[in-house]
């Protein structure tokens, strides 16, 4: 299958206080304005770079979400994606079941995820870059294993050209996300072939990268069935940082419930402080990660970020999620620290530790969420001692097993 992506136009109307209010007309004539009190919306065709560049550093810095337009993925593919991950949820439950994740294996089909360790409302199924990097070798071949395991597709017979659709999202995600982490660079500064654009290459390399897929049924709370006495109102997804360097976001155009705390002191989740992120249509919704936040040595915000329930509205939404190469140490770079003579704020995180933690409270529960609060330089923690142990330990060409490495990882509080 091959997909051509139709232009968007875009009117710049007026600029006020370096914020733009952007109107969108479609392919279908359509007409989409972006009110100034939500986030940024970025057009990646703009030709003027520092225009571009500095619109990404406000963005990075302030809300850490921005809607991108203009991004280049195909809007035929996207089409097609969305309704291959329709048919694939609405595949009989059994037959999900069958693609199940499990303790040795991070990918495949859930419904009984954990964030913040409480029980998310919403199914879904993770697909990650193969292990031998091939996606025509057989799902479980040797050459595949790797830390997040083996991906499992269902048949062509189960859910008809699912996997060529989703595989062909999924590189159109990573070629755009290494695109988008060279500007987050070059808005700190990096020039291209400099020591600090050397992990950039690496992980364009060598990412680690998975697509998620999620659906999230209506949740009635006068439905008995759907409360736990004594227990706050389910969510589709508790309040959260995405740990990676930075997340795609394909939302659904009919339910809006993401919602991003606008301030970074808002981690008790006051009402007023979380605003919902409306999509525009055609476009993707861009966050930064734990892992940016590190390397910026804290000038860009990985945001806190929640998905509430509807009672009535069914939601789609597909997270990829750009992660560096395992054995990567993510340190924050000399251009955000010594450069401009700021104490360094983050020790180096290895990201295959911070991952296999993330995974292992997603399915089980630790007695902690591993945040990046772990690792400042002003924080006592003994998870330095216990990446360290991991490294040692890990065999990261092989599945990762929460069992194996419970005595490292596991909180002793």
């Amino acid at each position: 299958m091959t997909f051509s992506n139709p232009k968007v136009i875009i009117e710049i109307k007026s600029e006020i206080n370096g914020e733009n209010e952007v109107v969108m007309t479609n392919n279908n004539n359509g007409n989409n304005s972006t009110p100034k009190d939500e986030i940024p919306v970025i057009d990646l065709s703009n030709p003027n770079t520092e225009q571009l560049l500095q619109q990404i550093l406000r963005a990075c810095t302030t809300w850490g979400f921005f809607q991108l337009i203009n991004h280049d993925i195909p809007l035929p593919l996207i089409q097609s994606y969305r309704d291959s991950k329709a048919r694939f949820f609405s595949m009989p439950y059994e037959t999900k079941l069958n693609l199940k994740r499990n303790a040795q294996n991070a990918r495949g089909y859930f419904d009984d995820e954990l964030t913040k360790r409480r029980r998310d409302w919403k199914e879904a199924l993770d697909v990650g870059v193969p292990g031998s990097r091939k996606w025509d070798t057989a799902d479980f071949d040797e050459s595949n294993a790797c830390l997040d395991g083996f991906n499992q597709f269902p048949t062509q017979e189960e859910c008809p050209d699912f996997r060529e659709v989703t595989v062909q999202y999924f590189e159109e995600c990573a070629k755009l996300s290494n695109r988008l982490a060279r500007l987050m660079a070059c808005a700190l500064g990096i020039t291209e072939g400099s020591d600090d654009a050397q992990i950039l290459d690496r992980m364009a390399l060598d990412h680690t990268s998975y697509l998620r897929m999620n659906y999230y049924p209506p949740c009635d709370l006068n439905d008995a069935s759907t409360v736990i006495p004594d227990d706050p109102p389910p969510l589709g997804i508790s309040p959260h940082r995405d740990a990676g360097f930075l997340t795609i976001l394909l939302q659904d155009d009919d339910c809006h419930s993401l919602q991003v705390a606008r301030f970074e002191d808002s981690d008790l989740g006051r009402d007023n402080s979380w605003v919902t992120v409306n999509p525009i249509p055609g476009a993707v919704t861009i966050n930064t990660g734990d892992m940016a936040m590190i390397w910026s040595n804290g000038t860009f915000r990985a945001p806190l970020h929640r998905v509430l329930t509807d009672p009535t509205k069914k939601r789609y939404s597909s997270p990829f999620f750009y992660n560096p190469g395992y054995n990567e140490l993510i340190s924050p770079l000399d251009c955000c620290c010594c450069e401009k003579k700021k104490e360094i704020k983050y020790r180096p995180c290895l990201w295959g530790y911070f991952r296999a933690l993330r995974f292992a409270g997603d399915l089980t529960d630790l007695g902690v969420e591993i945040q990046t609060s772990h690792f400042k330089m002003d924080t006592t923690s003994d998870h330095i001692e216990k990446q360290d142990e991991f490294q040692k330990a890990v065999n990261f060409e092989e599945n990762f097993n929460v069992e194996k490495y419970r005595s490292i990882l596991e909180s002793k509080d």
